[in-house]
């Protein structure tokens, strides 16, 4: 067996992550499916949600999935962490890593940090959805639900926030843009 790496900044977690755990757990040969907040992804400027905030709700979401961990490894570096470091630290719990990247990811891959280390250390599984397919070359994980973060935190398709801590995530993000009026 092996394990697998979800990374993500998850803001906020939605119907399409869970769908990609689902879906990874299913069809994947893995022990353990670790789902990685990123404190900030390297590609981007911020989060709209604080890091231990994510870090609670996607610990709310999995808590009935025996499978999978919500790691705080990223969180705790309290700074971008490049994926080739995330993969190297959970090697040490097995060489062998599953990672899965959202299809809309491979056109900006070879820029990741160290991609050719990256490239050798993991087999890569790749989420595909509605105008994002994988290549054929990859392992593929077929999850089309039309939904992105940047909708949920606009208050649209809410009903895609999991049930678990859909509440919670409307209240925050409904806060967050009162107090940016």
């Amino acid at each position: 067996m092996a394990i697998a790496i979800f990374g993500g900044s998850f803001d906020p977690p939605h119907a399409g992550h869970v769908a990609v755990v689902r879906e990874a757990l299913r069809q994947l040969p893995v022990d353990r499916l670790y789902v990685v907040p990123a404190w900030v992804n390297p590609f981007k400027k911020g989060t709209r949600a604080p890091a231990e905030k994510r870090l609670q709700w996607l610990r709310k979401v999995f808590a009935d999935e025996p499978r999978v961990e919500v790691s705080d490894y990223e969180i705790r570096q309290e700074r971008p962490v490049p994926t080739v470091e995330t993969v190297r630290h959970f090697r040490s719990i097995d060489p062998r890593i599953y990672l899965i990247i959202g299809a809309d990811n491979l056109d900006t891959l070879s820029q990741w940090h160290s991609f050719p280390a990256l490239d050798s250390l993991v087999t890569w599984v790749v989420a595909n959805r509605r105008g994002h397919e994988g290549a054929g070359m990859l392992q593929n994980l077929d999850v089309d639900i039309d939904v992105s973060s940047t909708e949920l935190r606009a208050q649209k398709k809410t009903h895609l926030i999991p049930d678990a801590v859909r509440r919670e995530i409307e209240n925050y993000y409904k806060e967050l843009m009162c107090k940016n009026d």
